[in-house]
């Protein structure tokens, strides 16, 4: 009986003091105010990095701002810039009132988040001129005047062709970085990597360092640097692994096919892995 009730007491006290800790978990310990009234959002404050974000969208709700999609990218108009962001990429363009364009690198970038963006209060303070201050409880004050006035000139004709190609090109760069983050090793699929020259083809290209379109390799010959012209040409430059590690092909075979050689005896995928899928085919019979 002692050690039933013992047991008993033991679940009523794991779940007295892991419940309020679940519990809290779900829950904000911030609450945000703008201009003295308080955010209205479905999505709390998150902190990430030891950052404080916010929901981006509620924000600029509230607010009545300007903000769209530009060529894959968020651009908000405000009245002295034009912002320009790729969520979970640190790079960000922006143009002042008389057009001058500026390109930086954010300490802590916008993110997204269940299909959620959420920007740092940093970024609100220091990029869109509001006032953050900290009170008791977690409660967080803005302050921003209004930004829904005077922003005309982010929406004018002449200024298009710009915006629409720092944000093209904010956007190339983005899912540039991406891609060489998310794959720091790439074999080639041909022996020309931009206007570089390699002796062979499907070589591991070891990533050393990049920005944007421009990345800087280095594999057993050499140590060289390349800016792609898109995306498509990225594409099409490399594979994601060695194509000759599935056969088991001799190392002469695999040799030949690296240097773009074939010779009698090779089979059709031998030939195609060397010389690439043929234009044309003739046939013919003796």
């Amino acid at each position: 009986m002692k050690s039933r009730f013992s047991f008993i007491f033991f679940i009523v006290l794991i779940i007295t003091v892991f419940v309020p800790v679940i519990a809290s978990a779900n829950e904000s310990d911030y609450t945000v105010y703008i201009n003295d009234k308080q955010l209205n959002t479905e999505n709390a404050p998150i902190t990430r990095d030891n950052a404080i974000y916010v929901p981006l969208w509620s924000v600029l709700g509230q607010l009545n701002m300007s903000a769209e999609d530009n060529n894959g990218v968020l651009k908000i108009n405000h009245p002295y810039r034009i912002l320009l962001i790729k969520s979970d990429q640190n790079m960000m363009t922006y143009f002042g009132r008389g057009m001058d364009e500026h390109n930086t690198r954010l300490d802590y970038p916008i993110i997204s988040q269940d299909y959620v963006l959420y920007a740092p209060l940093t970024f609100l303070s220091d990029y869109l001129n509001m006032q953050i201050a900290y009170g008791e409880n977690g409660r967080i004050d803005i302050t921003a005047g209004d930004f829904s006035k005077d922003i005309s000139w982010t929406t004018l004709s002449k200024n298009k062709y710009a915006i629409d190609t720092a944000a093209k090109k904010l956007y190339q760069d983005s899912v540039a970085e991406s891609f060489w983050s998310k794959n720091p090793v790439l074999w080639n699929k041909n022996k020309s990597v931009g206007n570089t020259t390699l002796q062979e083809k499907y070589v591991q290209q070891t990533i050393v360092s990049y920005s944007g379109l421009t990345v800087t390799f280095v594999n057993s010959e050499k140590q060289y640097t390349v800016t792609f012209s898109s995306l498509d040409n990225i594409a099409n430059t490399f594979l994601l692994s060695d194509p000759l590690d599935n056969f088991t092909w001799s190392q002469d075979i695999k040799s030949l096919i690296r240097q773009g050689y074939v010779r009698i005896g090779m089979t059709q995928e031998m030939a195609i892995l060397s010389w690439g899928v043929p234009d044309d085919v003739n046939k013919s019979a003796i």
